[in-house]
């Protein structure tokens, strides 16, 4: 977990045309939340957020690239696709 944690923090989050980057924004406000959502779902059961999680600044749709550990099957962060950068180990 540690490797994919540190191999997270490296992810450049930008613009779509911005050298570099290997993330973009969310399409929209109502992707932003549905992730947010998921982050927090995640947390709520019992998930731990090893690195990322919260919005980037406070223009535009950006996200955290997020790495939750402690999951199970269960979770509705496993059980249903998100479309956005989070990932598990």
């Amino acid at each position: 977990a540690r490797v994919v944690q540190a191999a997270a923090k490296t992810i450049q989050v930008g613009e779509q045309f911005d050298v570099g980057a290997m993330q973009g924004p969310q399409v929209d406000d109502i992707q932003f939340k549905k992730i947010l959502n998921y982050i927090e779902s995640g947390k709520n059961e019992g998930a731990t957020v090893a690195t990322g999680g919260n919005r980037i600044g406070d223009k535009g749709y950006y996200v955290e690239p997020t790495l939750f550990t402690d999951v199970n099957d269960d979770m509705k962060i496993v059980k249903e696709e998100i479309f956005g950068l989070l990932e598990s180990s």
